[in-house]
């Protein structure tokens, strides 16, 4: 039931952009921001209105096994109201079945049959290059067969943002703090919509995680190492020059607005409690995405960046 668990966490990840939220032109040289020096550790982004302060952390994909100073965040988590994860997508039995249904090709057709040579053959060199074996993807859907790589090479590897959530959620629990998502999205609408893509759109999908893949495993460990140090100012190119857009024609783009008003609806939330909130979010949102920085500002918060 784990694995169809995880192929429920991949329709919701599906219509969000291939790379997090690499996808914005902003102006970055007219940005007017409050710099905070580094410290040990993952870079923090600090909410500030009166006397009322919200802690961010931005999640990356990293090395799970990675070490990395918790000790910063740690202690802003002791004492505080609620830490706030990123969100996650719900849904029943009958979702995962139908998930499970929806992802084949029909009758006996692969995916060789329906990628050209040429792209079958980068399929295949790919999953090589990695040491996966396909056999049970090559029955996919082009869409599915891409993000199933993908997620064969990450578990293969330990590639991972959740292990960041997994580790603070523990730490949260410890110290007696709340532990809430920042939403929660009926995972039905979003199926609807994957199950709407044509061959083409499917097609393009794949084409697309497999130059995500080229470009983000190769960089991967040097990610880690600056997530880990808290240098953003490694991170941002890196993350900014990443695979830009979204495979679903807007769909993806549609979810990180959602996304966004969200996240902003909670940081306004957690200002009414009496105590401090941490919140995690992908490291995309915070470097590559001016709406919630901008949201933010735009409704009397100062937020103050990492160098």
């Amino acid at each position: 039931m784990m694995k169809n668990k995880t192929l429920l966490m991949l329709a919701f990840v599906a219509l969000a952009p291939i790379t997090a939220w690499a996808q914005v032109d902003t102006n970055w040289s007219t940005t007017d921001v409050t710099v905070v020096k580094r410290l040990p550790g993952p870079a923090l982004w600090k909410v500030v209105r009166d006397d009322k302060v919200v802690w961010i952390i931005g999640s990356a994909q990293i090395e799970s096994k990675a070490g990395w100073d918790s000790t910063r965040i740690e202690n802003i988590l002791t004492g505080a109201e609620t830490l706030y994860t990123p969100p996650m997508a719900s849904g029943g039995v009958s979702l995962i079945f139908r998930l499970m249904k929806d992802k084949d090709l029909p009758g006996r057709t692969t995916l060789k049959d329906v990628l050209p040579e040429g792209e079958y053959a980068r399929f295949q060199t790919t999953a090589r290059r990695y040491g996966i074996k396909t056999n049970d993807i090559e029955k996919d859907k082009p869409l599915w067969a891409g993000m199933r790589l993908s997620m064969k090479i990450n578990q293969k590897y330990g590639y991972s943002s959740s292990a960041v959530v997994d580790r603070l959620s523990k730490a949260a629990k410890k110290k007696k703090v709340k532990v809430r998502a920042v939403a929660s999205y009926e995972a039905k609408p979003l199926l609807n919509q994957i199950a709407a893509v044509d061959a083409d759109e499917s097609r393009r999908c794949l084409t697309m995680r497999l130059d995500s893949l080229d470009y983000d495993i190769p960089n991967i460990s040097i990610v880690t190492r600056a997530w880990a140090n808290g240098d953003v100012a490694r991170l941002k190119p890196i993350l900014r020059n990443g695979t830009k857009g979204d495979c679903l024609k807007g769909l993806g783009a549609d979810l990180s607005a959602r996304v966004s008003g969200d996240t902003i609806a909670v940081i306004e939330k957690a200002m009414s409690g009496s105590k401090r909130s941490v919140l995690i979010l992908p490291m995309g949102m915070l470097i590559n995405d001016d709406r919630l920085v901008s949201g933010l500002r735009a409704r009397g918060y100062n937020v103050r960046e990492p160098l």
